[in-house]
């Protein structure tokens, strides 16, 4: 209902030996790389499997780099979003009766874009996205920056406020990384526990638990209030990420910047940094580099992570020409 092109062409693959679970490959003739429709087609056809059930599933068979953190396809349930990427040329994988979308190809900076983005002034989206960068820096980064400030680097730290830090530990009885990962983990069981109580009893749970464990935590000196306002950003940084699998795939990758920050401070934080750039440099999605916005680029974006207005955007992205 959205795209009425008479090129948009579906082509139907039954896959599954037992429950033959009927999927769609969407995309429009003339657009979409004929070779990267082929590959799609060959990566279905060659599923050798019972039983598969949704489009989930579906992803762990087709992506590039099954061990990866980080997701190589996107998986959405806007039609409206669906049809802007089909547009472009990509190709969408639909599977019956699931309400997901499977997106192919797809760069980094595809995961940072949200629908709203073009909805509004030109401005305005590339300010949010600026956020979200930051957002994810802060989800990334943060508990490992602070353990390696707080253990290795004091004297990088203003005076007053490694005093106010000082004092704010003085009665914990544990190291930082051992407050970290206590928070984290607490963290994590409440985000958990939110997610499979009804609605409004997991907000509430969400809300009051964090409140009463935190304040519980401080008062009774197993944390100190410094850290639960690092976990506390650090959450707010990743619930600010439009996409779900990459927020998931950050939050372990942040359990190792934690541990490389509490074994080498500033030097482990760094070579994290380096390995991770080197493994999304070497990774592709259905051929497509993973960073090829970035680099390798054969032409410059206008609706990257600065999105130029919508009368400036004459081009479809050049990563999946």
């Amino acid at each position: 209902r959205i795209i009425k092109n008479n090129n948009l062409t579906t082509e139907f693959v039954k896959i599954g030996e037992q429950n033959r679970i009927l999927f769609s490959i969407t995309y429009i003739k003339g657009l979409a790389n004929p070779a990267i429709v082929d590959e799609v087609k060959r990566r279905l056809n060659g599923i050798k499997t019972d039983f598969i059930m949704c489009g989930g599933m579906l992803e762990q068979f087709i992506e590039d780099h099954p061990m990866s953190l980080v997701p190589t396809l996107l998986s959405t349930e806007r039609p409206d979003r669906t049809a802007s990427h089909i547009s472009e040329g990509r190709v969408a994988i639909i599977a019956e009766g699931s309400p997901f979308a499977i997106i192919v190809p797809v760069t980094f900076e595809t995961l940072l874009h949200s629908p709203e983005d073009t909805a509004i002034r030109w401005q305005y989206g590339t300010f949010i996205r600026f956020i979200r960068i930051v957002a994810i820096l802060a989800a990334t980064l943060l508990p490992g920056i602070y353990i390696a400030f707080t253990n290795y680097h004091q004297e990088m730290i203003p005076t007053e406020l490694l005093i106010a830090i000082a004092k704010a530990r003085e009665n914990v009885p544990f190291p930082t990384i051992t407050e970290i990962l206590v928070m984290e983990v607490s963290f994590e069981l409440i985000r958990e526990a939110g997610v499979r109580v009804p609605g409004i009893i997991g907000n509430t749970i969400g809300i009051i638990g964090a409140l009463i464990i935190g304040q519980a935590a401080v008062q009774a000196n197993l944390v100190s209030p410094v850290l639960i306002i690092i976990i506390a950003v650090t959450g707010l940084g990743n619930f600010a990420i439009p996409d779900f699998s990459l927020a998931f795939g950050l939050r372990i990758i942040r359990l190792l910047f934690i541990f490389a920050g509490a074994f080498l401070g500033f030097y482990g934080i760094l070579l994290m940094i380096v390995v991770l750039l080197v493994l999304l440099s070497d990774m592709k999605s259905f051929g497509v580099p993973y960073l090829s916005t970035m680099a390798p680029k054969t032409r410059r974006s206008f609706d990257s992570i600065i999105r130029f207005p919508v009368w400036k955007q004459e081009f479809r992205p050049d990563s999946i020409n």
